[in-house]
């Protein structure tokens, strides 16, 4: 089975879902529940049958039907784990979600997609992580209620001199001049942070990102800097209706990859295998023959204004 991912990645893994299903199947004929115990051995169910008087063998009784509710040890043994701290990591699955997602919202931005950073003037108290994501949320809640926002993709980050944290966003807009965007962010934050007129920062060269190329390639090296990071906290933002999920193709990769030139073969386990196109031109190629008709995606966009370079 193939994986099309819209940041160009080519993956070759197995069938999940079939072997689900095969999985699924396979019980069924074993007598067995969806956690794989065999039904007639489990004490619970074992037990629930023997209270039941009008129940002589166990076999009169079916199937069992335990499993969703918390007279079943597995189920709750389930929900006990899900109770545990989490932790967040950005792996190679999280960061082909964030570069596909990125293209996506470049691509089919009505507006110019904006490269933002957020960071925090001096605290005025001691604060939580957790504390920090929710501010950053009901600043990204502001912009989507009240300036049209059209999507965003973030990553919440550490200097590597001062180690104070920030966030890089990715976001499409209408047009909000830059000291709005900032008095916005610090009137946010104000309860834990005193004003600062630049909180908002960017870079001119990168301020506005219309290509989507440029988005995958310059944009997705700053999400890349917490590749491999852990935390008991969301370290990646992502508004859900621009989140681009992998599509299933049935064609080979050879017969897709064909025509082009500059593959780079990744053997990412012992189960996948990536494929990806680094020439530039071939990619862009890639994109437009292949990719953007695949995932059904429009040839062209149209970018209604232009934000001025000056902040002030």
């Amino acid at each position: 089975m193939i994986n099309i991912h819209l940041n160009g990645d080519l993956v070759r893994c197995p069938d999940m879902r079939a072997i689900k299903l095969r999985l699924i199947e396979k019980n069924l004929k074993q007598g067995r529940c969806k956690f794989g115990i065999t039904e007639y051995k489990c004490p619970a169910w074992v037990q629930y049958c023997l209270e039941k008087p009008q129940i002589k063998q166990l076999s009169y009784f079916g199937r069992c039907y335990l499993s969703g509710c918390n007279l079943c040890p597995n189920h709750i043994k389930r929900i006990e784990l899900g109770k545990m701290d989490k932790s967040f990591k950005i792996d190679n699955t999280v960061y082909r979600k964030l570069s596909s997602t990125a293209h996506y919202l470049v691509k089919e931005s009505k507006t110019k997609t904006l490269f933002i950073t957020l960071t925090f003037p001096q605290f005025k108290k001691k604060i939580t992580y957790n504390e920090i994501n929710i501010y950053f949320s009901k600043f990204m809640e502001n912009l989507r209620k009240n300036y049209d926002c059209g999507g965003y993709i973030a990553v919440r980050e550490f200097g590597k001199k001062t180690h104070r944290v920030h966030f890089h966003i990715l976001l499409s807009i209408p047009f909000v001049p830059f000291i709005y965007l900032n008095n916005i962010w610090c009137n946010c934050i104000s309860d834990i942070c005193h004003y600062s007129r630049n909180a908002l920062t960017t870079d001119k060269k990168t301020v506005f990102i219309r290509n989507p190329g440029r988005a995958l390639k310059y944009v997705c090296k700053y999400f890349a800097k917490c590749r491999g990071e852990s935390s008991k906290t969301r370290l990646v933002f992502m508004s859900n209706n621009i989140i681009q999920r992998p599509k299933q193709c049935n064609d080979s990769i050879e017969s897709i990859l064909k025509d082009y030139k500059g593959i780079f073969i990744q053997q990412t386990s012992d189960y996948t295998t990536s494929y990806r196109i680094t020439n530039t031109k071939e990619f862009l190629r890639f994109c437009n023959n292949f990719l953007y008709p695949f995932f059904e995606l429009s040839d062209k966009n149209e970018y209604l204004y232009s934000f001025p370079l000056n902040t002030s």
